[in-house]
């Protein structure tokens, strides 16, 4: 019979992050005597990259040319501990325990002349745990542990692994992302001479008129974050200026019409090793928020928020973003904004770099965050003096009301139940104003 061999890791499933304990068992159990040569177990990074190209023939090129396949394999990291070595069990279970700990940086560094000038060589912050389909294979970033049996004789050796995932820590722990301006001047707009002929410009520059007295010159400027975590709100503003404000021309104000944010997501994949080096890109872009027709009044050198309560969801899309030797996963944010200025039509478009974040863990954010979210506590009860006004006898106003309680009674109960359901009720204004669309974004 074959031996069992298992791995039982301490604690309940939970995720790792740096610096991080790895503890646990390794059991084994046996029905018969069993000469034990060697049992070990080995903690591991790894990084897996595959693809297929096709075999180039010369003389032939049809569809059903032969695939090559490649495949890269390079370890983030490994750490081995001997549990049992050179003894003879008996029919029983024997139980050893072994404890790593995640390392800060990757281990092996390699030569600049061994792979193309993409692949990074240096040691560099683990990735996080990631496994996703290329054009044309797979890229995986994997942690595990693997214990190993080797026994006397002809048998093969016995393994099993555990598999454990990693997430990143944050280096510096952000709460509230910032939003940095980008002034758009490749889009400056000019809406009113758009109108203009050829002969009306050529007067124009003929008397040295100013161009300002001809309209505005609108330049956008687009506020938005560079670095942003799961649960985080995006902050996405749009300002106006007027670049050249005729002194007695009175500008109108433009209306935003549309707003459009997607996020592209880049995944890169290469085998470094072989002499063509090939390399798998793979791009994914998800429109996160598409509103029209707002008509709301944009005036200049104000900021207009384009967004509310726009988030991301941690999902196994939104990872954070990383660069390890062979795999690259990087976001892109494009965010397109329709502007009207006297029935003329114009569109802002800006597309920049997003990082995303690893998730602050929640032991990780400062003590103060921690006590604002609780419940402010009731005031302590302080007994009052008795008032001086006494109730009124109970059967004066009995004998009063006698005639109409039943009335009453009803009449009573109809107003408390309205107030009560009004109180309770949501304003109309508020249910205007809650933007379903702009809720929590998967990525």
């Amino acid at each position: 019979m074959v031996p069992d061999l298992r791995i039982l890791v301490d604690g309940d499933a939970r995720v790792y992050r740096r610096g991080d304990k790895v503890t646990g068992r390794v059991i084994l159990g046996v029905e018969h005597e069993e000469d034990v040569v060697a049992l070990k177990i080995s903690f591991s990074g790894v990084c897996i990259t595959t693809t297929n190209r096709p075999v180039y023939t010369p003389h032939r090129a049809d569809a059903t040319a032969p695939m090559q396949r490649y495949q890269e394999r390079v370890q983030l990291f490994k750490f081995e501990q001997d549990l049992l070595s050179g003894s003879e069990l008996a029919s029983n279970k024997e139980s050893r325990t072994f404890d790593f700990k995640f390392p800060e940086l990757t281990v092996p560094r390699f030569s600049k002349w061994q792979h193309g000038p993409k692949y990074l060589k240096s040691p560099h912050p683990l990735p996080p745990s990631f496994q996703t389909d290329t054009s044309g294979g797979q890229a995986v970033v994997a942690y595990c542990l693997r214990a190993t049996l080797v026994r006397g004789g002809s048998h093969r050796p016995l393994e099993t692994q555990e598999m454990l995932p990693y997430h990143p820590t944050p280096d510096n722990i952000q709460l509230e992302p910032q939003a940095h301006s980008r002034v758009l001047y490749a889009q400056i707009w000019k809406p009113l001479s758009d109108s203009r002929t050829a002969m009306d410009k050529a007067m124009s520059k003929l008397s040295r008129r100013s161009s300002s007295a001809t309209g505005p010159r609108i330049v956008p400027t687009l506020h938005h974050p560079e670095t942003i975590a799961p649960g985080q709100n995006i902050p996405l503003y749009l300002s106006l200026e007027d670049a050249s404000p005729a002194p007695n021309f009175q500008a109108s104000q433009c209306t935003l019409d549309c707003v459009t944010v997607k996020i592209s997501t880049h995944t890169t994949s290469m085998c470094g090793q072989s002499a063509t080096s090939p390399e798998d890109i793979e791009c994914k872009r998800v429109t996160c928020l598409s509103k029209s027709n707002l008509a709301k009044p944009l005036p200049f050198n104000t900021k207009a928020k384009l967004a509310h309560n726009f988030r991301l969801l941690e999902d196994t899309e939104c990872v954070p973003s990383f660069k390890t030797y062979t795999i690259t996963r990087r976001y892109d944010l494009s965010v397109s904004v329709g502007l009207k200025y006297e029935g003329r039509e114009f569109t802002v478009r800006c597309t920049t770099l997003l990082e995303i974040l690893p998730r602050v863990p929640r032991d990780l954010l400062p003590g103060v965050l921690e006590e604002e979210e609780e419940d402010e506590p009731l005031p302590p009860y302080a007994p009052r003096e008795p008032s001086r006004e006494f109730a009124p006898m109970y059967e004066s106003i009995f004998m009063l009301e006698q005639e109409s309680s039943s009335e009453t009674s009803l009449a009573y109960t109809t107003s408390r139940g309205s107030s009560t359901t009004s109180n309770m009720s949501t304003p109309a204004s508020e249910v205007e104003g809650m933007s379903f669309g702009e809720a929590a974004v998967s990525r």
